[in-house]
């Protein structure tokens, strides 16, 4: 019987990335087996989920709704149709707050037949909070001496204010899993105190005590990860897009404003060596067949990725992957041999195409030039370009909106997703509100941000308004320019809402990026599962061998 209980809710997959397989999961499945513990991974992030949490009769009543939404126009105009989207949403969130309960009442089953030792859940936001929260909560009423530990993003930024929301988490982890996971089991055995766990967050005497972090990890020690389907049974058949991450390096030193990569792994840029990459790569097409990658680095060096080239091509191996890059470290001079070895699409972080917006309210340090001279450098390359625009930024005007914009037109990546500027704890941004123009108060966003949801059927100007204002506008005002900039961008052909890894599976799908992001996002919104599992299978025939 397995240890161990891995336990992945992500909510409703409500994009293609949610179908990939979690490398952090199949991470801690390793390092424990170093450990002599057997672990069982349950990762609702598939088709299935999809299926079950999308009944197939709010599909069809949503249906005639598809054109208007593949046209990209939002929710419906009118007092009655929007009135009668509003009841298919809320007749939606029942049925999923149903699921819910009824996978907390089969987790029960689970651990009752499976009689682990202990069980870890990753934290994710919105659904994915609010149904792993319902889960540990009716796993700690049927088994009270069970240790239930919780990592994940939600787990690093909010830590202690996890145990606002409920107490059923023995601990919280904050830091690197594969080097908690260990001394977790120790304790689940009754051999180690949680105070004397690195990372760890837990209720002592009524208040949250935090353990400080340890060292980072070497990353040429992490363990092999494990995607066996008795160890990981949603890696049969084509639940998942079969895309494997690779951990290539953690940390980050840049301290970009809004960005959580420092809060997540420290502001010490760490790497792997390109040989271990390499041979990580050659063992999960070896083990399983797969040859599609994602690099996992938010900060990777150029240098690091040409090394990783010369190491593929120099093996014969036949991959595909994309990768983080940054504008500092980049080396255009690689961009054609990194295409040789497989290299499809690239991310960047641009966030504004105004210099003065970018050395104010984002610090990334470069120059435009050397933005726009790498980006032509990739894409002549053959390299898909993703830019990754926050709009608006603080110190944002109509006039440095419109550089932002003119900015793009010139340099035109293939894809430039837009988001919202977001508040996350322990960012620049959320520890010094006033110096960027942000106004709100800590504990009432904490609250609200722990399961914010999401609401595919609607644009953001219509989602629950978050507690916190920009520059004085509040969040339907600053959302509405984030929608404007989009579309603007949309009316001058640049494609956006596509990231690289969905690129990478447009690709291995056989479909044209804009049309996959197109259909791919009415199917996340109506609950298309049939069409999405389609796709699924496609692209899995042209990633894993035989």
């Amino acid at each position: 019987m397995p240890g161990a209980l891995l336990v992945s809710f992500g909510g409703y997959p409500y994009t293609p990335s949610s179908l990939t397989p979690d490398n952090g999961l199949a991470n801690l499945a390793g390092a424990l087996a170093e450990e002599g513990y057997e672990a069982r991974i349950l990762d609702f992030g598939t088709v299935s989920s999809m299926r079950r949490l999308f009944p197939r009769e709010l599909t069809e009543r949503l249906r005639p709704m598809a054109e208007r939404l593949l046209a990209g126009g939002g929710a419906p105009r009118g007092d009655e149709a929007l009135s009668r989207l509003r009841e298919l949403d809320l007749a939606l969130e029942q049925h999923q707050q149903q699921q819910m309960h009824a996978i907390a009442e089969e987790m029960v089953e689970e651990v009752r037949e499976l009689r682990p030792d202990f069980v870890g859940m990753k934290l994710w936001n919105g659904d994915g909070f609010t149904g792993s929260v319902i889960i540990a909560e009716r796993l700690r009423r049927e088994f009270p001496r069970l240790p239930i530990y919780a990592g994940g993003p939600q787990s690093s930024w909010f830590r202690g204010a996890v145990y606002r929301r409920t107490g059923a988490f023995t601990c919280l982890t904050d830091g690197e899993g594969e080097q908690v996971i260990r001394l977790l089991a120790r304790h689940a055995a009754g051999r180690l105190d949680l105070g004397a766990i690195p990372g760890v967050v837990f209720m002592d005497g009524g208040t949250p005590r935090h353990v400080p972090r340890a060292d980072g990890l070497d990353l040429d020690e992490l363990p092999e990860p494990i995607y066996d389907e008795d160890v990981y049974p949603a890696m049969a058949g084509d639940e998942k897009v079969k895309i494997v991450v690779i951990d290539d390096s953690r940390g980050c030193p840049q301290r970009c404003g809004f960005c959580t990569h420092p809060v997540e792994s420290g502001t010490l840029l760490r790497t792997a060596s390109a040989q271990v990459l390499a041979d990580r790569m050659a063992s999960i097409v070896e083990r399983y067949g797969i040859t599609a990658f994602r690099f996992s680095g938010s900060s990777t060096p150029g240098w690091l990725m040409a090394d990783v080239a010369e190491q593929i091509i120099g093996r014969g191996l036949e991959v595909s992957f994309t990768c983080f890059g940054h504008f500092a470290s980049a080396r255009p001079d690689h961009f054609e041999r990194m295409a040789e070895a497989g290299l499809y699409a690239i991310f960047f972080g641009i966030e504004t195409g105004c210099q003065e917006i970018l050395d104010r309210a984002v610090h990334k340090g470069v120059d435009l030039r050397t933005v726009a001279e790498t980006v032509r450098r990739a894409q002549e390359a053959g390299i898909f370009v993703v830019t990754s625009m926050i709009a608006p930024l603080p110190f944002d005007t109509p006039e440095t909106i419109e550089e932002s914009q003119q900015f793009l037109r010139e340099v035109r990546p293939d894809s430039a997703p837009v988001q919202f500027p977001g508040l996350v704890p322990q960012t620049p941004w959320w520890n010094h509100p006033e110096k960027y123009g942000f106004e709100f108060d800590p504990d009432e966003l904490t609250w609200v941000e722990l399961d914010y949801k999401i609401k595919l059927l609607f644009p953001p100007s219509m989602w629950e308004p978050l507690p916190y204002r920009l520059d004085g506008m509040d969040f339907r005002e600053f959302t509405k320019i984030t929608a404007k900039f989009a579309a603007d961008l949309e009316e001058a052909g640049i494609l956006t809402a596509l990231p690289d890894d969905n690129a990478l599976i447009a690709r291995c799908a056989g479909m044209d990026p804009r049309r996959f992001r197109d259909l791919t996002r009415v199917w996340c919104a109506i609950g298309e599962a049939e069409a999405m599992g389609e796709m699924v299978a496609r692209a899995n025939r042209n990633i894993v061998l035989g």
